[in-house]
């Protein structure tokens, strides 16, 4: 019988090794786990106990060993996966090394029982410490089973590194989930402590894996990623999170290259430059980020976990995650070919003029005065105003939004302010049991403002008597604004000067817009030399205002400085995030009763209302349950 598992060859094996360290019981769960999928598993059960440390057992139907591979299988650089480095080029398994079984063997008590289809017995094997003292047929169904346990009885040291048995056992919990999501074909099941706590279907559909292990209530809130370039060297697919979907650390975002789980800080940078605008500072937003692409432009031996990769591009990388899950969330539309269809809500665009005669007022007892009610709605009633949702400019939306009277005049509120007056900032309600995660509100309904607060933030209710809201309004407005400029992105129109604006810059950035001039143009930006390091400004973007224009010009070149190679979307973005803050209503403006219902309705129109551009909650909600508590009612 003729094997299929060869010993590496010294200068291969030198090439590839990693000094494998099991450092702890996760990664003695991964590696098995990935030898459990490279061999064609269709089900794969894990059980621990104590957090793995005296216990770990993984069983597989995958295609097994026979006799001869299983021996070779627990001598080091001993793998079936290549032959020699260049087989790195052409790689899509998970293991390539052949250092993780001998590894493990080293530091426990070590047990392997494999057997193929076409074999009577099975065989097992039995190591302590690295030493074999057993060998044998046995009786077993087909595929393998290996049991650790006692990990690192020998290296006491190591052990006292590791955590508490239930922290461990979340680190175990993390590895499965992550494996389960980029295998949705294969049915996974962890048993810890004799009690199953993640078991997948297997059915294939990665929505499906993606509920198993995080709730269906989280199918309503996640969109199929839709890549807008048709690249054939790199394919993005996977699912983005509503942005209402958040937690304080990245446990909810995984990252998968050619089936393999990764952690890349190049991806958490494109993760969080697509959603920047929607996510309140320090949240993270679930997502399974699904890469495919050529496997020779990749370096998968560059990390001893083969945790990490190296991309040959990485710009290319970027922008390609970037896009595509920018499209995804500004016009989340499901593809077809996915077999669940949430429904989702779109925007909806009103051309009429809508007329707003609403009853502002708390009805606390559900009878009050019918005089009351009739006379606060003659109230509305007797004024009506517009919003119109095709306004582009800045001005014209000024004056759209209920020609807004500011009584207080203040200075503009700088993005420098805002942005750290919100660090740090985890909105939750008042009765949150799980610091994990990181609650944010979104209007779906009709609410009704009871007034002010320090001229600051707006206070209202709802029909259906769901609690109390409370309304940044400066944050609301700023989001407001910033959704209808992003509409208009692909149409720039470029305003002539009537007086040229010059402006000095510092010799860096002189050469920085001139080696960008066309990035800039296509923004709307026309520019000519007037000195050394002069600009002359003649044309620019007609939704900036003229008095802001430098400052956005030189926040433009910081920008394109900090990350090379932006797209004219990315710096539009960054810009009309300043511009959208700089118009919007201040904290401090006086808002009479009807702004503030053409703010809220406004507000609720749009599709992605949760945060300000910077990451400021807009809304936040205390349900009527959590008043209960407050209040010592519960």
């Amino acid at each position: 019988m003729s094997s299929v598992i060869k010993v590496l060859d010294k200068s291969t094996a030198d090439k590839i090794a990693a000094g494998e360290v099991i450092e702890r019981p996760a990664a003695v769960v991964k590696e098995l786990v990935e030898n459990s999928i490279d061999a064609g598993s269709s089900s794969i059960e894990v059980e621990i106990s104590n957090g793995g440390l005296t216990f770990i057992r993984v069983t597989d139907d995958g295609i097994a060993m026979n006799p001869e591979d299983a021996k070779l299988s627990v001598q080091r650089h001993a793998t079936s996966k290549i032959a020699s480095a260049d087989d790195l080029e052409k790689l899509y398994t998970l293991g390539f090394r052949g250092e993780a079984l001998p590894s493990i063997a080293s530091v426990s008590k070590f047990t392997l029982t494999t057997r193929q289809k076409q074999d009577d017995f099975a065989t097992h094997l039995e190591i302590e410490g690295g030493e074999i003292k057993d060998i044998r047929e046995a009786g077993s169904v087909p595929g393998t089973t290996i049991i650790v346990q006692d990990l690192f009885f020998n290296l006491p040291a190591r052990r006292k590194f590791l955590k508490s048995s239930s922290a461990e056992s979340s680190y175990i919990s993390e590895v499965i989930g992550k494996l389960a999501l980029s295998h949705p074909e294969i049915s996974f099941r962890l048993i810890n402590n004799k009690k199953v706590t993640i078991s997948t279907n297997g059915s294939g559909d990665l929505l499906d894996a993606i509920a198993c292990l995080y709730g269906d209530d989280v199918k309503d809130k996640m969109y199929p990623i839709l890549s807008s370039d048709n690249n054939e060297e790199i394919k993005v697919t996977g699912f983005v999170g509503n942005p209402t979907l958040l937690k304080s650390n990245r446990n909810w975002q995984t990252f998968i290259v050619n089936e393999r789980i990764i952690t890349s800080k190049l991806l958490f940078k494109a993760v969080d430059n697509s959603y920047f605008s929607l996510l309140p500072k320090g949240g993270h937003p679930l997502i399974v980020l699904i890469i495919s692409l050529d496997p020779s432009v990749i370096d998968v031996n560059v990390h001893p976990q083969k945790r990490e990769i190296k991309f040959s591009n990485d710009q290319l990388i970027f922008k390609a995650v970037y896009k595509a899950i920018a499209n995804t969330l500004d016009f989340p539309v499901l593809d077809k070919s996915t077999s669940y269809t949430p429904d989702i809500e779109h925007v909806k665009v009103q051309t009429n003029i809508q007329q707003y005669k609403k009853p502002v007022t708390y009805d606390f007892s559900k009878n009050k005065p019918e005089k009351d009610i009739m006379e606060q709605q003659s109230f509305f009633q007797s004024s009506s105003f517009t919003i119109k949702e095709d306004v582009v400019t800045l001005s014209e939306v000024q004056e759209e939004l209920s020609n807004l009277e500011v009584l207080n005049e203040k200075e503009i509120i700088q993005e420098e302010n805002i942005i750290s007056s919100s660090d740090n900032t985890v909105i939750s309600s008042a009765t949150e049991e799980n610091d994990d995660e990181i609650h944010i509100e979104e209007i779906k309904e009709d609410l009704y403002p009871l007034g002010q607060i320090d001229n600051c933030y707006i206070v209202a209710y709802n029909k259906n008597g769901s609690g109390l809201y409370i309304i940044d309004q400066h944050a609301a407005h700023e989001r407001i604004l910033y959704e209808r400029f992003k509409r208009n992105m692909g149409i720039v129109m470029p305003q002539q000067l009537l007086i040229p604006v010059f402006i000095d810059f510092p010799a860096s950035d002189f050469q920085l817009l001139e080696d960008n001039k066309e990035l800039f143009e296509s923004l709307g930006f026309s520019f000519e030399q007037a000195g050394p390091t002069t600009m002359r400004l003649i044309e620019m973007p007609a939704d900036i205002k003229e008095g802001e224009i430098e400052t956005i010009i030189r926040k433009i070149l910081s920008y394109i400085d900090n990350m090379s190679e932006p797209t004219a979307e990315m710096l539009r973005h960054e810009y009309l995030q300043i511009a959208s803050c700089r118009s919007a209503i201040k904290a401090g403006d006086t808002l009479n009763m009807r702004q503030m219902c053409a703010l809220l309705d406004a507000l609720r129109e749009e599709n992605l209302s949760y945060t300000c551009p910077h990451g400021r909650p807009t809304t936040i909600n205390f349900t009527l349950p959590q008043l209960d508590k407050l209040f010592k009612r519960t």
